[in-house]
């Protein structure tokens, strides 16, 4: 059992914020820690292959900050288990993305994540993409606690607000606030009428 207080980090680096502050990047284990705490939220962490996604995400993101000589060969596993989510569960999620602890993913199947910036503890349902817009260059950002559902879409170099809500097969084009909901047009039921 994995069992962590989520207040403590481990420091691998410090990066320094536009704004000259200076934050503390938490270590792979804290967070496939804070991954498995949330997996545990809707089954065993170690059943959940959302979790196993994650992880190889993570292991992949890791094995970019060494140096080539210790890179290389530990690439090889990650490379190997990577293209079997992508055949199999069509799952891509970029080793450049920043993503913070806490990610679940459910039903991972056709998940593409580029390199972009995801905020801690996100929630992201299957058939979702984070892409490009032909109007809008650059890749979404999402904030923390931020849920995205099943077949959404989000394009461009949008920004999506910590604790937001994003719906199911909405098509996002642009800057959604903090603490806001994004849902589609609701359904019409519409009447038959009887043939004579």
């Amino acid at each position: 059992m994995i069992a962590s207080d989520p207040s403590r980090l481990e420091v691998v680096a410090d990066t320094e914020e536009p704004s000259g502050e200076v934050t503390r990047k938490p270590s792979m284990l804290t967070c496939l820690r804070r991954d498995a705490e949330r997996y545990n939220q809707v089954g065993r962490w170690y059943s959940e292959l959302g979790f196993w996604v994650g992880a190889t995400y993570r292991y992949g993101a890791w094995c970019w900050t060494l140096p080539f000589v210790f890179r290389f060969p530990l690439a090889i596993l990650y490379r190997f288990v990577n293209r079997f989510w992508r055949l199999f569960l069509h799952v891509n999620i970029s080793v450049k993305a920043e993503i913070g602890p806490g990610l679940c993913l459910i039903h991972p199947t056709c998940v593409w994540i580029p390199s972009t910036k995801i905020g801690a503890n996100c929630l992201i349902f299957h058939e979702v993409t984070l892409g490009e817009n032909l109007t809008s260059s650059g890749w979404p950002k999402l904030g923390d606690n931020v849920d995205v559902y099943v077949g959404a879409r989000l394009l461009g170099g949008i920004t999506i607000g910590d604790n937001a809500k994003i719906g199911a097969n909405c098509v996002v084009t642009s800057n959604v606030p903090a603490h806001a909901i994004v849902f589609s047009a609701p359904t019409r039921t519409l009447r038959r009428t009887a043939r004579a």
